[in-house]
């Protein structure tokens, strides 16, 4: 129901100094009062207040937070409380506020909300999610950008482009025996032509940022016992491969992650390639061949002995 109130812990879950449990709804002050005690809290204000469970037992210190409605994350009333950080005083508190008649949060209901009640679009409701799990710098801030509407902005572009477009089609059709201008055909394909380079360069923009969003991928390849293990575990800085003198004994993938400068890196170790016999090493080879398929990059690795 969307007129329900729903609650969450809106941090990671882990120690911390501070956890942020979020409410949302119609009754999300009401349960911020009875979860402290307090018959008023001022909009925007943080007010500093013990957090009692239901047994009237006291669960932490905590700043709670109000934002009244529709100036708020949802646009609807939310209160925020912050607590000491780790699993069970956020825990305990959100307990208390689903007692006391919050429903806890579907994953991703906040943003959902949001978006039905108008006040992000779903680009923006996207990106929030991307942002979230922004793999590098350079990302956070494609998708930061995103979050305030560049994509929104895009689209409308291309779509009042589209919308001339049409306009002058119709014209050269409902008006084809009127006095037109000669070249209104030309007008068209010229405004089609603009518009498909634009398309074009924007997908070529968005493939090479790929890297950007997801982790730059890059393969080590090259036959066996050429020191592939090696060099995957020198640039991990410890030994996350096995390395030995015989031959073949990276039989899958090994995919593990590095940052250089503002970068994510996703190296992968592949077995080695040469004409094999064995089943498994069969399919182990495959799979390097895959690898280098599906890589931004690949170091190929080869015995100068």
């Amino acid at each position: 129901m969307q007129n329900d109130t729903i609650a969450a812990v809106a941090t990671a879950n882990g120690i911390g100094s501070i956890a942020i449990i979020r409410l949302s709804g119609d009754d999300a002050l009401t349960i911020a009062k009875k979860l402290s005690k307090k018959d008023n809290f001022k909009n925007r204000y943080a007010t500093l207040c013990n957090i009692y469970n239901a047994n009237d037992e006291l669960i932490d210190e905590s700043i709670v937070i109000y934002f009244q409605g529709p100036h708020s994350f949802t646009a609807e009333d939310v209160v925020e409380i912050q607590c000491h950080g780790g699993y069970i005083v956020a825990q305990s508190i959100l307990k208390a506020a689903l007692q006391a008649g919050a429903r806890l949060a579907d994953a991703g209901e906040f943003s959902k909300r949001a978006f039905f009640n108008g006040r992000i679009d779903l680009s923006e409701a996207e990106a929030i999610a991307q942002l979230i799990e922004a793999k590098s710098e350079d990302a956070a801030k494609i998708l930061a950008s995103q979050m305030k509407g560049s994509l929104k902005e895009f689209i409308e572009e291309v779509r009042d482009a589209i919308i001339h477009i049409l306009a002058y089609s119709e014209v050269t059709i409902d008006y084809a025996e009127e006095d037109l201008p000669s070249d209104l055909v030309e007008q068209i394909q010229e405004k089609l032509n603009k518009l498909y380079n634009l398309l074009q360069r924007t997908l070529m923009a968005s493939e090479s940022r790929a890297g950007l969003m997801q982790g730059f991928r890059v393969a080590i390849v090259g036959k066996p016992n050429v020191g592939k293990s090696s060099l995957l575990n020198a640039l991990l800085n410890y030994n996350r491969a096995i390395v030995s003198d015989i031959a073949g004994t990276t039989r899958d993938t090994i995919e593990e992650q590095v940052k250089i400068g503002t970068h994510l890196i996703r190296i992968v170790d592949t077995a080695g390639i040469r004409e094999a016999d064995d089943e498994i090493e069969r399919i182990g080879i495959e799979r390097s061949l895959e690898a280098i398929e599906q890589s931004d990059i690949v170091i190929a690795l080869f015995d100068g002995s």
